[in-house]
């Protein structure tokens, strides 16, 4: 029975793979704030790494692909960011060594608050109400 049910449901799904690369490559920031689309980038990835098992020895090869694949998930992230962030993405790019995708999330959530803290500053008109 369990030889049975492995063979039915332990498939790969080439399809829904493509889909998830597909959705992944075009996922975009847009008007979202940074955490709505960081968290859609994260889900697509969880279920693209429940569909496909990765190498987990210990071994150099391991290691490197497991790198490859994290250095991926920056890029992908960096792309998928608004305009706005073109000066930070290229320092992050400059980075060596390149900083995680959670280091570079860091980083640009801070910038996306500090611009959030700026726009709230009250202008001199704004000063009336603020009393």
């Amino acid at each position: 029975v369990w030889k049975d049910l492995k063979e039915r449901f332990d498939k790969v799904n080439g399809s829904r793979i493509f889909l998830l690369h597909r959705e992944i490559r075009s996922l975009m920031q847009g008007t979202c704030i940074l955490s709505v689309y960081y968290t859609k980038l994260k889900q697509l990835w969880d279920e693209y790494a429940s569909l496909v098992t990765l190498p987990s020895c210990g071994c150099e090869t391991s290691k490197a692909y497991l790198e490859h694949e994290e250095q991926h998930k920056l890029l992908q992230f960096l792309m998928g960011l608004n305009g706005s962030y073109a000066g930070r993405r290229s320092q992050m790019l400059k980075m060596n060594p390149l900083p995680s995708v959670g280091q570079a999330s860091t980083i640009i959530n801070q910038v996306e608050s500090h611009r959030g803290i700026i726009v709230g500053v009250p202008t001199h008109g704004d000063m009336a109400y603020v009393f």
